[in-house]
């Protein structure tokens, strides 16, 4: 008695093959989702340097979505001469041969209740290169924890841990100025600044 053949005795895997495909190519547009769309601000609005531009974005806390607005005006990128936030004698602005400390002056607007501290600041190249906003560094120690509002006025927090005041603190100004203090390399030349409240949105500037 002849054995079955290949078709036959593999029918039942060739049946459930096209399903087996289709799960894991939603798999992996899932994995394309969460690792590299949300990696970080892909859906970028535009704006020049020395206009307004108003930001409209989302960010999420226990209570779900939590929508804001922010004006936002690029003032300048320059050499920086001290550091930003407050700081002790220990926290020296000194960077080591080779790289450059550039102050982003920035002026926002904003009411006074709306959470902003969890902002990310990055500066970029005309190749696209990153450098990012860093609290501390080998070189330089304890800047502010937020780039985007004052040290002292942070204004409220989101309402991340129960049982913890998102609204303590004094109370921000609605417009306000800072100059966060990022750290490259020298010769680097900045085209754009990147804020984000969270991927994917993101506010890039064009440095004129």
């Amino acid at each position: 008695m002849r054995s079955p053949g290949w078709w036959r005795r593999n029918r039942w895997g060739l049946l459930v093959l096209p399903v087996a495909a289709a799960a894991a190519l939603a798999a992996a547009s899932y994995r394309v989702e969460t690792q590299w769309w949300l990696e970080k601000p892909r859906d970028l609005q535009h704006g020049e340097q020395g206009e307004w531009v108003t930001f409209s974005s989302s960010q999420y806390d226990r209570t779900g979505d939590v929508p804001f607005s922010v004006r936002v005006r690029l003032d300048g990128v320059r050499p920086a001469t001290e550091l930003f936030g407050p700081v002790s004698d220990d926290d020296v602005l000194d960077p080591p041969a080779g790289v450059q400390a550039l102050a982003v002056d920035l002026t926002l607007a904003a009411p006074s209740d709306v959470p902003l501290t969890g902002c990310s600041l990055v500066l970029r190249d005309a190749e696209g290169t990153e450098y990012a906003y860093e609290i501390s560094s080998p070189t330089i120690r304890s800047q502010a924890t937020s780039p985007c509002v004052p040290p002292d006025a942070r204004g409220p927090e989101l309402d991340l841990i129960e049982g913890l005041d998102p609204d303590t603190g004094p109370t921000r100004p609605d417009e306000w100025t800072v100059s966060p203090v990022v750290l490259l390399p020298d010769g680097v030349e900045v085209t754009d600044v990147r804020l984000s409240w969270g991927p994917p949105d993101g506010l890039l500037i064009t440095v004129s």
